[in-house]
């Protein structure tokens, strides 16, 4: 009896939520005490809360122009900045006009892929561009050039006015990444954390933010670390090895992390980003989360050909979504209360999951969660014909041809 118990409380949704905060409490605290102890520092030595000489830099092509121009304004109310540099990877000319007309501070400059390894310029099955490597190589390049602090902000990163406690931490301690979800043994395929000859006792170190990093040029260790992953990322076996996916290597983001705890550099870094006023993956128009299916099911192929062919209109991230999917209606029980009140909820019922369909009924995780479910979608007549009979919005689909879908759903929904 008390296995059975642990164990649903191990799944628990609100159990692994509580376990998150309980682990992370301290972390707020430690986030304040090295604000303390940042201000205290560059008050006696640099005789001023942060370094004034600092330059932001980011990058787009024209999927993420609508994100570029959010952060552009976004950024315009920080105060003083000393640069702004956009690194363009393949804007149309309406975007390189409109950052001319109305953000006439910015510079704007072309990444030049010729002078780079081939795969920089390669897009993946998901239409993601060189594996991000371009991004450690436009910091290297940037800062050689001006010799100062720089920060990285990805495209759909939004800051605040806390932006100034980053400063100074950074000023402090000369670099600056908070944690993000998972750990390496996660995140990073196993076979770049064996060339990099990461211990295991690192495995369970969590991830760094690889789209909102700070590097000191007057920090040694800074520039070791950022020289060490700019060299690394040129390497595709190591920021793209062959067999990783999307679900177990972060390429950049993998690499930058293992760096820095290889590096061994810093007794402690800022964690977590709310205490900075950091937000991330805040990409406009981005409305739909899949939900993770059940293994070898069409719920699978159909999340997977989803996200490889409208990755643009849709997020990994819950939170930032309008419209959550629920691919297998068995893991309805991953998702929150909350989330189920403030989204659109629609759930897929698809030929190999139909004959569970009743059974899952019965389960309370599920039977207590079903009626927050807008409408189902299914390729089955007799579901279909069932679900109506019983008061359920339903849409009976033609096929699963992904074209087809993402046609049914925008007349639906958006």
């Amino acid at each position: 009896m008390d296995k059975v118990l642990r164990n649903k409380l191990e799944k628990s949704i609100k159990f692994k939520i509580f376990k998150k905060a309980t682990k992370e409490m301290p972390f707020y605290f430690l986030d304040y005490l090295i604000i303390f102890y940042s201000t205290f520092k560059n008050i006696i030595l640099e005789r001023n809360l942060f370094k004034k000489n600092i330059v932001i830099i980011s990058a787009s092509d024209k999927y993420f122009a609508e994100s570029l121009f959010q952060l552009l304004d976004n950024i315009s109310n920080l105060g003083k900045i000393s640069k702004i540099i956009i690194y363009d990877l393949g804007l149309e000319k309406l975007h390189l006009d409109k950052i001319e007309k109305y953000y006439p501070h910015v510079i704007v400059k072309k990444f030049d892929f010729s002078d780079y390894p081939k795969f920089f310029i390669d897009r993946d099955e998901y239409n993601r561009l060189g594996s991000y490597a371009w991004k450690p190589a436009i910091i290297y390049k940037e800062m050689n050039i001006n010799q100062c602090q720089i920060i990285w902000l990805d495209t759909g990163n939004l800051v605040d006015k806390k932006f100034n406690l980053v400063r100074i931490v950074l000023s402090a301690i000369g670099f600056f990444s908070p944690i993000s979800a998972g750990n390496l043994r996660e995140y990073t395929y196993i076979e770049t954390l064996e060339s990099l000859d990461v211990p295991m006792s690192m495995y369970k170190k969590r991830m760094l933010t690889g789209g909102f990093i700070g590097f000191d040029w007057e920090s040694k260790k800074a520039m070791k670390i950022l020289d060490k992953w700019n060299s690394l990322s040129h390497e595709k076996s190591l920021i793209s090895p062959e067999n990783s996916t999307i679900s177990n290597h972060k390429e950049d983001q993998s690499l930058l992390s293992a760096v820095v705890y290889l590096s061994r550099s810093f007794l402690y870094l800022p964690k977590i980003k709310k205490v900075f006023g950091i937000k991330v993956n805040q990409n406009p128009n981005r409305f739909f989360y899949l939900l993770e299916s059940e293994e070898n099911s069409i719920a699978e192929s159909v999340r997977d050909q989803w996200y490889k062919n409208f990755g643009r209109m849709s997020t990994r991230t819950i939170k930032e979504s309008k419209i959550v999917w629920i691919t297998s209606l068995s893991k309805l029980y991953k998702i929150t209360n909350s989330i189920l009140k403030e989204k659109i909820i629609i759930a897929s019922v698809f030929e190999d999951e139909v004959e569970n369909f009743n059974q899952l009924l019965f389960m309370k995780k599920i039977n207590n969660k079903i009626n927050h479910i807008d409408f189902f979608l299914t390729t089955n007549k007799e579901l279909n014909h069932s679900l109506e009979q019983n008061d359920y919005e339903t849409i009976l689909i033609p096929n699963i041809e992904i074209n087809s879908l993402k046609k049914i759903l925008e007349e639906s929904l958006l």
